[in-house]
């Protein structure tokens, strides 16, 4: 609007020119008076045409508003012609943090447990540009988006999502449900006016009652996970053990059963031809089993 009304002004200028100019100089200046009117009427035309062109950069949606109506189809990316009096209103499409430039919201929640908790959140949203011309007529600018719906839907969708959760819940290490969890109510809470693309769960801070007793709990956690994994380690150990016997008592078992009296027989023959010359042999009188003895000899 600004551009149309100063193109309308160089008219009104160069207008003012032709008519008035040779009338108060010098009949010799009158073709240099028209001359110049005819240059600012023709450079205000000029202004006002290229006012009746609009692009819409890559990343963003323009929305068409003249004498207080607002046109419901939104600009896309590119080049568009459009009414020369009317304004364009341009808002980004692509995906943004709430809050910008790397910050957080710290947000005050109360736990299943109604205790309360700290938290210091961020979100990547996006605008739908279909919706640009409604969230315009209604809201405004980017700037009132985000305040009246990014901001509010955050707050309230974070609160919604921790009441359900217990204090363990939210002091887990692993905190992807909790953060599954909001990006879900904020975007309930926001409805289809923006999308929610990720929420990010910065720091959590407790009272420090609650966090010393949840220290606490999960020292002893691991506590009880250390003596576990060493109960898991005698067990193995008790296992082996219990193997080896086994395997010793099957080849006694195996060795026993192989012991023949044949074999016995055959196996003391066999050193017989080992003696040294001179060893005497004692046979006993009962169990038919040789015994020897070297007592040195000759050769």
């Amino acid at each position: 609007m600004g551009q149309i009304m100063l193109a309308i002004l160089v008219i009104l200028i160069g207008a003012v020119i032709r008519t008035v100019g040779p009338a108060m100089g010098k009949p010799s200046a009158a073709g240099s008076a028209k001359l110049t009117g005819y240059g600012f009427m023709f450079a205000g035309v000029l202004l006002a045409f290229s006012n009746t062109l609009t692009v819409i950069s890559v990343g963003e949606v323009g929305v068409l508003h003249f004498l207080g109506k607002i046109d419901h189809r939104p600009l896309t990316e590119g080049m568009h012609v459009v009414n020369p009096l009317a304004s364009i209103e341009k808002m980004s499409v692509r995906e943004q943090s709430f809050p910008a430039g790397g910050g957080v919201e710290v947000i005050e929640a109360q736990t299943s447990e109604q205790l309360n908790v700290s938290l210091e959140v961020a979100i990547l949203f996006r605008l739908d540009g279909a919706n640009a011309p409604d969230l315009f007529q209604r809201l405004g600018g980017e700037a009132n988006i985000k305040n009246s719906i990014v901001l509010n839907a955050m707050r309230n969708g974070v609160r919604d999502a921790v009441a359900t959760k217990s204090i363990n819940q939210i002091f887990s290490p692993d905190r992807r449900e909790v953060a599954t969890d909001m990006l879900n109510a904020i975007q309930a809470k926001a409805g289809d006016r923006i999308e929610v693309v990720e929420v990010f769960v910065r720091d959590v801070q407790a009272p420090a009652r609650v966090r010393e007793s949840i220290e606490a709990k999960l020292e002893r956690e691991q506590e009880v996970a250390q003596e576990r994994f060493q109960t898991e380690i005698i067990q193995e150990r008790a296992l082996q053990a219990i193997e080896a016997a086994k395997g010793i008592a099957e080849a006694q078992r195996i060795i026993s059963a192989g012991l023949t009296p044949a074999y016995l027989t055959f196996h003391y023959i066999e050193k017989l031809s080992t003696l040294p010359a001179g060893s005497v042999v004692y046979v006993p009188t009962e169990g038919g089993v040789p015994l020897m003895r070297s007592i040195g000899g000759g050769n």
